[in-house]
């Protein structure tokens, strides 16, 4: 990984130096084994323990003893027994494969990496329950489709990541159990000459379970899913990303991530604020992708055994690592240092025109319009005609929109009337529908004589005594979000 997006401590998990100490604390929990099931001298772990402890790994020498014979594993046999007098060779590396030596320390680094991940995902996971716990009454649109919606508060938006996030935080804690085995059963999977007994004993050592039938090396579909969980996580803090990404958009941001006094957004346009965090997110979880499908195919391989999938986990399970550790700071930055333009949020939600309120209204309607003259359908077509007619432009901005410009003077002229222009008046469907305004639209099929049945009827519903009153708690935040309540006790069992 590059240093940019380099995380030190998946760094030093994954160093050789860590991976060589692996390995030696794999050999000699074989011998150790050995000793405890009476097969040799105790004094002959204790020696060699003593004289490897006196030597350490010399990764140079390793490396470089790597290179002429083409093979890390027997370079490190031969760094280590160097040290040992002869009469002790014999006890190192005795009836093992390089993959009974390397499976063990693979797994333990998985392992290690996988808790912290756990542990950064728990930071992540805080950080999101306070900031819904912070804007818990921060009201603003919900969208579909990239449409305005219903009305939320922004804490219940954070509380959809979080439960996003939860479930794949939780697959992922759940993988792990997958790499509590291991194999010492020799080139084939098979034991060969070596007593199963042994490998029982080595790997309770290492704190680890025999994995009954596995072949030179452990099956990777015990690998995959961390792989798939991890890529997950890292989509999972993509979405939220994304989200934050669209919220931040020029006109009227909603949301911005952090922006330091010193720091440039273009190097063409200096007024841009640029969401070149929540967009790296993007590019980590297309990474992600990337490496997860590369440690799934290791799931296949030749009979007992080839090598293809020894680079691979070379480089991807470590990447793979290095990405989701910075994802997950890079978002838990963005959520701590998060602008929140609560004032925005509610100029949207005023410009909106009540349309936030427009299913409840439907609702409102169709229990109350009982005649001959309404039918279901038409609460439906009142109600759309209605937000329809309340965005409909008036008759001078009508008249820019459809002019085409011929020249760019021309333009420049359209743009200073638009700026000299009064704002219009905003029209909300609260006192739209009980007026009775609703006219013709060319967006939809309602000729002249339905809609007067439609404003006759709604005449007669808001001259009755008390409607008007229960018609204004459906465009209120108590009123629309009361069930909001029952989603934080859901969610935070608050």
């Amino acid at each position: 990984m590059v240093k940019r997006y380099e995380n030190p401590i998946i760094e030093k998990i994954f160093r050789d130096e860590a991976k060589l100490q692996l390995w030696q604390d794999t050999e000699m929990a074989v011998i150790k084994a050995r000793v405890n099931l009476n097969m040799i001298a105790p004094e002959i772990y204790d020696q060699i323990l003593a004289i490897l402890q006196s030597n350490p790994i010399d990764v140079e020498w390793w490396k470089k003893r790597d290179e002429e014979i083409h093979h890390d594993l027997n370079a490190f046999i031969d760094e280590r027994i160097r040290h040992l007098p002869g009469h002790l060779h014999q006890y190192f590396h005795k009836n093992l494969t390089s993959y009974d030596t390397e499976e063990p320390a693979f797994a333990q680094t998985l392992v290690t990496a996988f808790c912290l991940i756990m542990a950064l995902s728990k930071t992540l996971e805080q950080t999101l329950k306070t900031l819904a716990l912070k804007h818990r009454h921060t009201i603003m649109n919900g969208r579909t489709h990239g449409q305005e919606a219903e009305m939320q508060s922004f804490g219940a938006r954070c509380l959809t990541w979080l439960a996003d996030y939860r479930v794949a935080r939780e697959a992922l804690e759940q993988s792990l159990d997958n790499l509590k085995y291991s194999k010492l059963s020799g080139a084939i999977g098979k034991y060969g000459s070596l007593d199963p007994k042994i490998e029982e004993e080595a790997l309770r050592i290492l704190v680890f379970t025999p994995f009954y039938g596995a072949t030179q090396i452990m099956p990777r579909i015990l690998y995959a899913p961390i792989a798939q969980n991890l890529c997950n996580l890292v989509v999972v803090i993509d979405k939220i990303g994304m989200d934050i990404r669209l919220a931040s958009r020029s006109g009227r941001p909603l949301l911005q991530e952090p922006f330091k006094k010193k720091q440039k957004g273009s190097s063409a346009m200096p007024h841009k604020k640029n969401t070149i965090r929540t967009e790296q997110l993007e590019g980590m979880a297309r990474m992600a992708k990337g490496y997860m499908i590369m440690i799934t195919d290791n799931i296949k391989t030749w009979e007992e055994r080839a090598i293809e999938q020894s680079c691979v986990e070379r480089v991807a399970w470590p990447d793979l690592f290095h990405v989701t550790a910075q994802s997950l700071k890079v978002l838990d930055g963005v959520l701590n240092g998060l602008t929140v333009y609560s004032d925005n949020m509610l100029q949207e939600l005023y410009e909106s025109r009540g349309v936030y309120a427009s299913s409840e209204v439907k609702e409102f309607l169709k229990e109350r319009l009982n005649n001959d003259w309404i039918k279901h359908e038409d609460a439906y077509r009142i109600v759309q005609l209605a937000c329809f007619n309340v965005f409909e432009p008036g008759a001078k901005r009508l008249a820019i929109r459809e002019k085409k410009a011929t020249s760019f003077t021309e333009s420049l002229e359209l743009l200073q009337t638009i700026g000299s222009m009064p704002p219009e008046k905003i029209i909300s469907i609260e006192k739209f529908i009980p007026e009775a305004r609703l006219r013709v639209s060319d967006s939809l099929d309602l000729g002249p004589q339905q809609i007067d049945i439609y404003n006759q009827s709604l005449r007669e519903l808001f001259s009755q005594d008390g409607v008007i009153k229960e018609w204004k708690k459906l465009f209120t935040p108590e009123f629309l979000l009361k069930n909001e309540d029952f989603l934080y006790q859901q969610i935070l069992g608050i």
